[in-house]
């Protein structure tokens, strides 16, 4: 009897807590092209403003989650479709887009995919002429200042290529993973900064995020 308790005191912890959570292989990346490196984010609803960022590395053995549920925040009215959005409607855009380059008021961490340094001039354009782009000016009233975010949001941060190949004025800007304020965003996806640094030295060239309700990225 004395063994046998000893054996349950050792191998208690283990059977409580039981083998680390596997993520279900979602079969969007079966459609990803030549994309190694893909992070899909999900919730459990289109009104969700939570959710879980899951990194997916492929391989020679193939694809291989590297990073599980990790928490994020979504828009404040959660996803909708890329295609129905529109500025201001506080929703991030469910659909799959290629991550473009990362920025930040710190000096680069460690990123791959391109780094911009923000400056006192640095805006996110809401302007016709140049819409949904990168620009250093004085903000106009449509742009976003990057530069007012610096402090925590936009410490570090990179871009998603929503609605930028070509840019549809109005139809929304700016879509960002960025560094969490522990509350739902204007349509970015927000995270720790922990969380966010292991994710942008982990992205490459040609990275790709998967965003939206788990129903609607499993029809993708």
């Amino acid at each position: 009897m004395r063994r046998l308790l000893a054996v349950l005191a050792v191998l208690g912890p283990l059977l409580l807590t039981g083998p680390p959570a596997q993520a279900a292989y979602p079969h969007v990346l079966d459609h990803m092209g030549s994309a190694t490196h893909v992070g899909i984010v999900t919730a459990t609803s289109w009104r969700s403003t939570r959710g879980g960022l899951t990194l997916w590395q492929k391989t020679s053995t193939g694809w291989h989650a590297v990073r599980v549920g990790i928490p994020v925040w979504v828009g404040r009215n959660g996803f909708q479709y890329g295609s129905r959005r529109h500025e201001g409607d506080g929703t991030t855009p469910a659909g799959k887009y290629p991550m473009r380059f990362a920025f930040g008021s710190r000096a680069n961490p460690g990123v791959h995919i391109g780094w911009t340094q923000l400056h006192s001039d640095s805006c996110w354009s809401g302007e016709p002429k140049d819409y949904n782009t990168y620009v250093r000016r004085t903000c106009t009233s449509r742009d976003e200042n990057l530069w007012a975010s610096r402090a925590v949001a936009y410490r570090y941060a990179a871009v998603v290529g929503f609605n930028d190949s070509p840019a549809v004025w109005g139809r929304g800007s700016g879509i960002f993973l960025h560094e969490s304020l522990n509350q739902p965003t204007s349509g970015c996806v927000s995270m720790s900064e922990t969380n966010l640094l292991w994710t942008l030295r982990w992205m490459t060239p040609g990275s790709w995020v998967v965003m939206g309700p788990q129903a609607y990225v499993n029809t993708l």
